[in-house]
């Protein structure tokens, strides 16, 4: 719903439903018990009731608020004619008080469509009287006639007499939404904070305005200053998923650490930089925080692929994962495991073993490759080639082993057959 339906009712709290008027002295012994009656009949929506109960009250005592309660119920029925006839009468019998019920008439003229009767009649007020809620009411009429350079004039004039952060943030959405000036309500946002700090509502407004132009850098200036004014977690987290975006991830770490913010918020960045970065140093920050296996073997496998130390390294991985397996048997260690020690011809039977069992928990094209591999390092080329062939997915890695295997698998077959033949012979 946009801002300016909010107006609309503004100007009509000093009656409003949990507000027992002031009366005065009693006029009749009763009296507390009808205001009693019509303010719970009001409270419960039954707003007729309350009407004829304050109807009766005004008749009783000719006490002024009780027609003005009368006013606000009939506006608040959409008896927009009834209640514009009631403000004339008000206003005929206490016109030192119009102010007090004006904008009732001026809003049921709005509510019946009839802006430019508004629009005179708030002119007219302003002649006689300047009121920042007349300034503000003219606005919203030009609002809502589409008219927003016009609005914006009245917006000012209030802003620059009041500085209200709920002026200034209706001024500049009318910038940003319908005049299409984003720099223009940046500005007087910028302004504001400068010269009286970060009100939430204009900060969160500018966050808007930034995050719309995409401009990160100054979105993240603003979070910031709403995490310091508010304390509010929830800021401290858009700032991280801004520097995650940005890939950003040590300042994202400083950012966390200098605030001492949630170790999870630290564990997501360690994890994101992992995803995007394979850095063995980073996934043994991980493990050391978590103490997940997953993360010890992304180390282990990670510094063994990023190393140029050869046989060294292999060792170091062999020693780890040995130590994972013997925690977890997982499928994925197993294989990773297998596959070094057939790949690097250093125990080829223990990595078929180990590959096997990977194999019977989860029959994936990669664990069936491995396994095909293992026999073909034992010269089982007919076994390994029939495992082969239940491979769906094509690989670079995959189609070497393959061919590597035909050719074996075809060798053997045919020296098979050579030999048939000479024994015939």
């Amino acid at each position: 719903m946009p801002w300016y339906y909010g107006v609309i009712f503004v100007f009509l709290l000093f009656t409003g439903c949990n507000n027992q008027p002031q009366i005065g002295q009693k006029i009749f012994d009763k009296e507390d018990e009808y205001i009693l009656k019509g303010i719970l009949a009001e409270n419960n929506n039954s707003l007729k009731e309350a009407e004829n109960t304050f109807s009766f009250l005004y008749n009783k005592t000719n006490k002024y608020i009780y027609f003005k309660e009368l006013i606000k119920l009939n506006f608040y029925q959409n008896n927009y004619i009834k209640t514009i006839k009631l403000v004339d009468k008000f206003i005929e019998k206490y016109p030192q008080k119009e102010l007090e019920v004006i904008n009732y008439k001026i809003y049921s003229y709005i509510k019946m469509d009839k802006l430019n009767k508004a629009l005179n009649l708030t002119f007219d007020i302003l002649h006689r009287k300047r009121s920042l809620e007349i300034y503000k009411i003219v606005a919203f009429i030009y609002i809502q006639k589409k008219n927003y350079k016009e609005a914006i004039k009245y917006l000012k004039s209030v802003y620059s007499i009041s500085k209200s952060p709920k002026v200034l943030s209706e001024m500049g959405d009318i910038f940003f939404k319908y005049l299409k000036n984003p720099n223009e309500a940046i500005s007087y946002y910028q302004t504001h904070i400068r010269l009286y700090g970060c009100n939430i509502l204009i900060c969160t407004r500018l966050a808007e305005v930034y995050k719309f132009l995409y401009d990160y850098e100054n979105l993240i200036s603003i979070y910031k200053k709403l995490y310091l004014a508010t304390g509010n977690n929830e800021y401290a987290n858009k700032i991280v998923y801004i520097y995650l975006e940005q890939k950003k991830y040590q300042k994202a770490i400083k950012f966390v650490e200098s605030h001492h913010l949630n170790k999870y918020l630290l564990y997501l960045i360690y994890k994101n930089k992992l995803e995007q970065t394979h850095n063995y140093r980073v996934a043994y920050k991980l493990y050391k925080m978590t103490r997940k296996n997953r993360y010890f073997f992304l180390y282990s496998v990670y510094k063994f692929e990023q190393s140029k130390k050869g046989l060294l390294n292999i060792r170091n991985l062999i020693y780890n994962l040995n130590f994972l397996i013997k925690k977890e048997r997982n499928p994925v260690y197993l294989n990773y495991l297998g596959y070094i020690l057939i790949d690097y011809d250093i125990n080829v039977k223990r990595g078929v073993k180990l590959v096997k069992e990977a194999v019977k928990n989860n029959p994936s094209d990669e664990f069936l490759d491995s396994l095909a591999w293992g026999y073909y390092k034992l010269h089982k080329c007919k076994k390994a080639w029939k495992i082969i062939l239940k491979i769906k997915e094509q690989d670079k890695e995959i189609e070497k082993h393959k061919k590597m295997i035909r050719r074996c698998y075809d060798i053997r077959k045919n020296n098979k057959k050579n030999k048939r033949k000479l024994k015939k012979k």
